[in-house]
């Protein structure tokens, strides 16, 4: 794990976003996780007054269920479905407001482009062994940023 100089890069703070920065802050990562949207799980307000599919048991994620236990949450009953706007209010923002996730969490940050540093699709001689670059938008104007990985969970 020494090998990896930039944070891993989370594009988008919905459930699977922020499952994964869970995960990542467990092995002793460090994440960083971009997120359109003025609040985590922001487009799940699109159709937040819609019942989900599947029940609570298999939209909470293990690491993510252990973290915002130790912050005395309380997890809702498995077998009950959830509408976007409970999803939203009882795991997605609890989450994403948790001490070990916000500091990595940055808001209206909308990635424009994903690249490798000083490669394109013509020279992928030690393509692997370059960081990512990442332009992103945000309140602040466009930056680039480094990373050592990234995990598109923007849901489209």
């Amino acid at each position: 794990m020494d090998k990896i100089k930039h944070p891993i890069a989370i594009i988008g703070a919905g459930p699977v976003g922020l499952a994964a920065a869970a995960h990542l802050l467990s092995r002793g990562l460090t994440a960083l996780i971009l997120e359109a949207g003025k609040q985590a799980g922001a487009s799940i307000n699109e159709w937040g007054h819609v019942k989900m599919f599947s029940p609570w048991r298999f939209n909470i994620d293990k690491e993510a269920e252990r973290l915002l236990i130790t912050s005395g949450w309380t997890t809702p009953q498995p077998d009950v479905y959830p509408t976007g706007q409970e999803l939203l209010g009882q795991y997605i923002q609890p989450l994403s407001k948790l001490p070990e996730i916000e500091p990595h969490l940055h808001l209206n940050s909308r990635v424009l482009a994903v690249s490798r540093v000083e490669r394109d699709v013509m020279k992928t001689q030690g393509r692997n062994s370059t960081p990512f670059l990442l332009r992103v938008a945000g309140p602040d104007g466009e930056r680039d940023v480094l990373a050592s990985a990234v995990i598109d969970a923007s849901g489209t």
